[in-house]
């Protein structure tokens, strides 16, 4: 088992840069957040429509339990991320930057770690754990149709405003997020 996020590809260029970086497919990405979103408004609907959490407790812990491993191991063992890198397998990668990646799934877990708390051990139900299931739809939505990572932008507003140093500013996809080098 590889303990390893993304993958460094000698001579690979992005948008003629040189990408010496560990990089990810963009379009495995959004491919597992297309079926990330599916399963999400199925829980989220029933949970609102129903009043019935059960769906989403068992969702809840399915996507920290993807973002976990996909964070803290290896996103090549996770389960819908594989599933959506099989689906996109006969496209042409789009290489993007790793690390944006790996930042963005930490807001992720860190959402569904909240949803893990709020909703199966707290038991709390209504309008706060609803909230934060729309929010990751539309964040879920806004990757696997528009192609725009928000947590890929948070990232890059922090390496602008000075909160992050990277030593590598990584290519974001379509060149949404790029900064252009201090030198």
């Amino acid at each position: 088992m590889k303990f390893e996020f993304g993958q460094t590809i000698p001579g690979l260029k992005i948008r003629g840069k040189e990408a010496n970086y560990p990089v990810m497919d963009e379009r495995s990405v959004r491919a597992g957040a297309g079926i990330m979103l599916m399963l999400a408004v199925f829980a989220f609907s029933h949970a609102f429509l129903t009043k019935n959490f059960a769906y989403l407790n068992i969702f809840v812990l399915l996507f920290f339990t993807e973002f976990l491993i996909r964070v803290a191991i290896n996103p090549d063992y996770a389960p819908i991320y594989i599933l959506g890198r099989y689906l996109v397998r006969k496209q042409e990668p789009e290489w993007v930057g790793a690390i944006q990646k790996r930042f963005a799934w930490t807001l992720g877990l860190i959402m569904a770690g909240s949803m893990i708390i709020i909703v199966p051990i707290l038991q709390i139900r209504g309008a706060l754990p609803l909230s934060i299931c729309s929010i990751c739809i539309f964040l879920l939505w806004a990757e696997s149709t528009l192609g725009i990572c928000v947590g890929c932008k948070i990232y890059s507003w922090l390496i602008k405003i000075g909160i992050l140093k990277p030593k590598v500013r990584a290519a974001c996809p379509g060149g949404a997020c790029e900064l252009k080098f201090d030198k």
